[in-house]
């Protein structure tokens, strides 16, 4: 109800804008607040603020269930959006909005150590070439770490438990290197990129399927320092 009444409020007071500047045209900005990682919703604190001189300051926060929100804004006039929230390195981003723009999607990194992203990457049977379609997964792990300058990995490298242990334990080892070849060839420093081979010794499903092989031979990246 109280939600209601602001959000009521707040239109009167566009509508008197609109009276007061007849050329002044405002649409509804719609978006999602979402953990990067697992994607889930985030409640978060949104600061709006115009530019280029912060007339128009507001600060209004997301939906603790859905991770959603709305607002109107002035069409084309630039914006400042800030967005934090506990546990979640600070976004801040420019905007201009007009009728057609898509709804606005914000990723937030969680803080701190410990999470563990699962990566898509394939290799070769047997060998530790990384198949060429996986190209857009290491890509996407770059780009990541480029965004944040400060953040250091683990590559963790995992084969089917099946065979020599000695032998499974070199294959993932070899693997996790190929990938941080690939990363410090993208210009990422190798002080930001620990690398650890467990083998088989941590499979995830003992069955023999080809499904279960495949799930267990597996490279993760576990996120040791965020800022």
């Amino acid at each position: 109800m109280c939600k209601s009444i602001l959000f009521t409020i707040f239109l009167f007071l566009c509508t008197l804008s609109l009276s007061a500047q007849p050329n002044t045209n405002w649409v509804k900005l719609e978006g999602k607040v979402v953990n990067k990682i697992i994607e889930t919703p985030v409640l978060a604190t949104l600061t709006l603020e115009s530019l280029p001189y912060g007339a128009d300051l507001r600060v209004f926060k997301s939906d603790e269930a859905s991770g959603e929100f709305a607002f109107y804004v002035v069409e084309n006039k630039p914006y400042k959006v800030k967005i934090t929230a506990k546990g979640y390195m600070d976004f801040e981003r420019e905007i201009t909005i007009d009728s057609t723009s898509p709804i606005l999607l914000i990723s937030m990194m969680p803080k701190g150590s410990g999470t563990l992203l699962n990566l898509n990457i394939n290799f070769d049977q047997g060998n530790s070439k990384v198949m060429e379609e996986s190209f857009p997964e290491l890509d996407r792990l770059v780009a990541m770490l480029k965004e944040y300058p400060n953040m250091e990995i683990q590559l963790e490298g995992h084969t089917d438990f099946r065979g020599s242990a000695r032998a499974n334990e070199r294959l993932s080892e070899r693997r996790v290197e190929s990938i941080k070849s690939y990363l410090l060839s993208e210009n990422i420093s190798s002080k930001r990129i620990k690398t650890k081979a467990f083998g088989g010794s941590r499979p995830l499903s003992k069955e023999n399927t080809e499904e279960a092989k495949l799930m267990n031979r597996r490279v993760q990246a576990r996120i040791l320092k965020t800022e």
